[in-house]
């Protein structure tokens, strides 16, 4: 360490220790909640702190939390701060920065803080309560003591009657609960309802389904039974490198799900996941890329389990110990995301809940769409990670993001396919990714440090007997075209390209405007429409002299040719305009994947073996 740098942080040590207390590991937080009236949508939290040393001590609600890579803004729900000492006297407190509470001991070597957090947000790692439940993400609501993350934590719940609880914490009581540390208790949604519950059990673990449904109350057993399948399929691959008594690395798991009104996605978390639905179970309406509603259900709840090993416990080197403060970067989410993606459609596979052919037309779907993405000549697949914190909800200047960025969720499922595919090329397919995910797992996974870059590197090249780091760098660190047909054949699975001369492409983004009209949200440069000039925000209101709404929009469109051009009315900043656009044929093939007619022996046993075809 340079000298200018060693007296630097010496300085900021002492001045550490003299303005902030020295908190001691085993002195547990008691953390209590209570509610409001449901219609505030307020709660109360208590957090009592002993055996402090100093003259002050800091509480900081998290900026982010782990898995959801935007920063939050948490501490802005925050209201009715008060600290006071043991002696029941208030204490003189003030922010420090936008998260972060400094309370002044005067002398005293204990602290109750109390604050209120308003919450009414069903969403990764966020909170909501109403007279319906109470839903509660940690990071949005628990404070933590700065410099004492690591004190195990003890939290009690005044349950409003008829409610109960469900939570991945160790339970003392009915309503009493207890974590190792501060990241485990943050990293332990709680609901609170009077929830549906089912459960199974898969090689010495207990697996709790809960429901709160506001939609349509519809059984959920058959989805439950098909829950098992996949949980069935995914525990195996993990258990001879988790080195606990059951085949997963926890003894009950709790799946939170929620159906509501305008909501989606989904949450890992350490032995839970939160999910959340806007249709109810039985639904079968299609959906692009899945096929339907019901199988996307089954994805993503089969993805957010698969990261209780992949994410949660082998993780990148950057995200662990988590500081909750700033954004943390990483190139490696394409293994946490894109490759518990592979593993998670994969799976669905593997238990037999969809057919090889349904597999091959979902990842076809997907491939079109990363081949589709302008983004992939600006960014490489490690370079969508990295970057990742561009997309947070928070984010308020307009971008141009949808063309120079895209989803490493997709780019890594889709090299997932191409390293498992060399692996068992390489080893006469004696090895796969699973061997490679299991190597890493054991050398990287909690309580270990994480992986970086490199080790993921080499571990695939000492799995695969070869040298395989060039496809890390040319498709995951570069930007080159992936030679698809080259490692799918190593399967036996044809990848078809075509390219239709006759299907007119505009090249726009649009949703649907307050008045029906179709309004513009991208352009894609080179297209028709960028040429043209039509640009973000033009609400399209006729083609040729003709009124069109959103719907009549697109059929307008398909009913023309390349080469023709059209006469596109907009209204642009409240004038209108009539532009000439002269459509072409659309520069990206659709792919098509399928088994080849007559492969060969080997082909056919990577095949099989791949797809879990006994």
């Amino acid at each position: 360490m340079a000298h200018g740098l060693l007296k630097t942080f010496l300085t900021l040590a002492i001045f550490t220790l003299l303005n902030c207390s020295v908190v001691r590991a085993a002195d547990p937080l008691h953390y209590e909640l209570r509610f409001e009236r449901p219609s505030t949508h307020l709660m109360d939290v208590t957090i009592r702190a002993a055996d402090l040393e100093g003259p002050s001590v800091e509480f900081a609600m998290p900026d982010w939390a782990p898995g959801s890579y935007y920063l939050e803004n948490y501490s802005a729900n925050v209201q009715a701060f008060r600290a006071v000492g043991s002696d029941g006297k208030e204490l003189s407190w003030r922010k420090t920065d936008s998260q972060t509470w400094r309370v002044e001991l005067g002398g005293a070597n204990a602290v109750t803080v109390s604050y209120q957090v308003f919450g009414d947000t069903l969403r990764n790692n966020q909170a909501q309560y109403n007279e319906r439940h109470a839903f509660i993400g940690g990071p949005s609501v628990w404070m933590y003591l700065v410099g004492g993350k690591e004190r195990p934590v003890e939290l009690t719940i005044a349950v409003p009657t008829g409610w109960k609880v469900a939570t991945g914490m160790e339970r003392t009581s009915d309503h009493a609960f207890r974590a190792a540390d501060y990241n485990w208790f943050a990293d332990a949604p709680l609901e609170i309802s009077d929830f549906a519950e089912k459960d199974f059990q898969v090689l010495g673990t207990t697996y709790h389904v809960i429901v709160h449904d506001v939609e349509d109350q519809k059984d959920f057993s058959k989805f439950t039974q098909d829950a098992q399948k996949f949980v069935e399929t995914i525990v195996p691959m993990f258990s001879s490198v988790t080195g606990a008594e059951q085949a997963a690395p926890f003894k009950d798991y709790w799946f939170l799900f929620h159906v509501w009104p305008n909501t989606g996605g989904g949450l890992e978390h350490l032995n839970s996941t939160q999910i959340n639905f806007s249709r109810g179970w039985d639904a079968q309406v299609p959906a692009p890329g899945y096929g339907t509603q019901y199988n996307l259900k089954l994805f993503v709840t089969a993805h957010e389990f698969l990261h209780a090993w992949n994410v949660k416990r082998l993780r990148p080197l950057p995200l662990g110990p988590f500081d909750y403060s700033q954004m943390v970067h990483t190139p490696s989410l394409w293994i946490s995301e894109g490759l518990t993606s592979y593993y998670g459609e994969l799976a669905l596979e593997r238990a037999g809940l969809i057919s090889p052919q349904q597999y091959l037309d979902e990842i076809s779907y997907t491939i079109t769409n990363f081949e589709q993405n302008p983004g992939r000549r600006e960014r490489s697949i490690e370079d969508t990670s990295w970057d990742t914190w561009f997309n947070g909800d928070t984010v308020i200047q307009l971008n141009n993001l949808k063309n120079t960025n895209y989803s490493y969720y997709d780019g890594g499922q889709i090299m997932g396919h191409i390293l498992d595919f060399a692996i068992r090329q390489n080893t006469k397919n004696q090895k796969s990714l699973d061997d490679w995910m299991r190597l890493l797992y054991s050398r990287y996974a909690l309580p270990k440090p994480g992986f970086q870059p490199d080790d993921a590197v080499k571990a695939a090249s000492e799995v695969a007997g070869v040298d395989v780091s060039e496809i890390f760098s040319k498709y995951i660190s570069g930007k080159e075209p992936i030679p698809y047909e080259k490692y799918f054949a190593y399967a036996g699975i044809a990848v078809e390209k075509k390219l239709d001369p006759e299907k007119p492409w505009l090249g726009v983004s649009h949703s649907k405007s307050d008045d029906g009209h179709a309004k513009i949200t991208n352009v894609i440069p080179g297209s028709s429409a960028g040429t043209a000039g039509l640009d973000r925000d033009d609400v399209v209101i006729g083609i040729d002299g003709r009124s069109v709404d959103e719907d009549a929009f697109n059929e307008t469109i398909l009913e023309h040719k390349p080469g023709d051009t059209l006469h596109i009315t907009v209204i642009r900043l409240g004038e209108i305009k009539e532009i000439p656009v002269t459509l072409i044929a659309s520069p990206y093939p659709a792919y098509k994947l399928k088994p080849m007619e007559n492969p060969s022996d080997q082909q056919k046993a990577m095949y099989n073996s791949w797809m879990g075809i006994k």
